[in-house]
Order: C-alpha cells, then structure tokens, then sequence
C-alpha cells in the first residue's frame, strides 16, 4: 500500500503514471457523543481506502486524510472545529489541482462526513471543467449507502445516525479501543419530513451529540459494513480500470470500437 505521506521521492516516482488512481479522504472533528472519538469521521474512511489500496493491483496514491471539514452545524458542541465552506472548497480544489499537475486523470474520493458533501461537489466541478481530461469519482456518504443496500444489517432507521448504529458498529471494528459502549446514548430518531431538507443545527436534533440507536451496534454488523462498502469501492475501481476510467458517451463509443474489431 502507498500512502504518500511516507513514501520517499524515489517510491513516488516508481507509483507514477499515466495509470495511477489517487485516493483522497475527507474527514471532520466534532463530537460524536460520549462514546465515539472526535476524528470517526476521518478514521472510517481511511481504513476503508487501506482496505481497497492493499487489494487494488493498480498503482495506487493514497493522500493523508483531511481530518477537519465543515461542522458548522455542529458548532454548539464543544470542541468542533469546523472549516469555512470556502476554505474546504479551496482546499480541495488545491489538491486536486496539484493531482493534475503531476499527471494524475484518475481520482476516487471517499468523505466521512455529510457536510462536506456540498463543498466536494462544487471543488471538483470546477476542477473538472478546467480539465475535461480527468476523472473523479467520489462516495459522498457511505453511511446512507449501506442503509439502502443492506438494511436487514440494522435495527433501527436503517443504521442511519450521527454515531448512531452504522458509524459506532464501524468503528467497533476499526478502532474498538476508542469505542466506550458503557457511555452510548438512548435511541434518539428525530423527526424530520420525508421528501424534504430541513438545514437544522444539530444541537436542534438531539442534546447527546448522537442521533441514531447506538447502543444498537456491534462488532459483527461492523465487519459486516466495512465488507459490504470495500466490495463496492473495489468492484467500482475494477470495472473503471476494465475502460479506462471512460463512462457515459466515450464509454459507450469505445464498447462499439472494441465490438466491431470481434
């Protein structure tokens, strides 16, 4: 596995062409509760990067997570440190500006955390149109993902929770040692409409810094997360290498190339 932070300059070249995929994470530092460590956000991600880094046979970069994000709606927490918009948007433009310029055109990103997802998208649009050549992809929030496709895993709101059931069952099986279990909170659902976004404050949604059934998580429904999403993120860079990052028109313009030369 590469992790670029400490890799010398003659591994980094070795790690560089045309082919290589770079892995970018993105993190936060906000309360979880009682029971759940400051920095869930950036750990999740970055063992699950590990994860498909270590089984991936491509040339892989694997950045430094970015351990801060923006937490401005959970800001009446203490000890939330939270990144302007702005900043996180120039930030990650920056990074991937700095991908570009040394030659990388395949880019996976993998956020931990739902306030980050805005800016994400707005920075890598605005790098994508200065360079039409690249391609990045991006898992905005995989803690709805494994709600959608695996909810037999869970008990209650489909795992769903800021260190609710997903996000504490996971880090049971990264990081067991920064989970208290003694400390999780009572059940807290709050109620929110359905086919609508309310841009709430969190502390409007529950007074225990966790929303969610944490004391519904378990080692087991952990592994079997962190499974089910190193499955998709592997298969997803498998079958992007199979056409060489292309997708949409090219995608299907270069299947026909290959069809009609059977």
């Amino acid at each position: 596995m590469n992790m670029l932070d400490e890799m010398n300059a003659v591994q980094v070249t070795k790690n560089m062409n045309k082919s290589t995929i770079a892995i970018l994470v993105f993190g936060a530092c906000e309360n979880h509760g009682n029971h759940m460590p400051f920095g869930a956000d950036s750990i999740v991600p970055m063992d699950l990067a590990k994860r498909v880094a270590k089984k991936l046979k491509s040339k892989v970069l694997l950045l430094p997570a970015i351990p801060y994000g923006i937490s401005s709606h959970h800001i009446d927490f203490p000890m939330t440190i939270s990144l302007e918009p702005k900043t996180l948007i120039n930030l990650i433009e920056n990074l991937l500006t700095g991908l570009v310029r040394n030659g990388i055109k395949k880019i996976l990103i993998i956020n931990g955390h739902d306030g980050n997802i805005a800016a994400i998208e707005i920075a890598s649009r605005i790098i994508k149109d200065r360079h039409p050549q690249i391609t990045i992809a991006c898992l905005e929030a995989w803690w709805m993902l494994v709600g959608e496709i695996a909810k037999d895993i869970f008990d209650v709101w489909n795992g769903l929770g800021h260190g609710g059931e997903a996000e504490t069952s996971a880090m049971l099986a990264i990081r067991p040692d920064l989970v208290n279990m003694k400390l999780a909170p009572q059940e807290i659902i709050p109620s929110l409409p359905k086919h609508l976004r309310i841009y709430w404050k969190f502390n409007e949604l529950t007074n225990t810094g966790t929303t969610g059934a944490p004391q519904k998580a378990t080692l087991e429904k952990g592994h079997k997360i962190l499974s089910i999403l190193e499955d998709i993120l592997f298969s997803f860079v498998n079958d992007v290498n199979e056409n060489n990052w292309d997708y949409g028109i090219n995608y299907y313009t270069a299947r026909l190339k290959n069809e009609s030369k059977k």
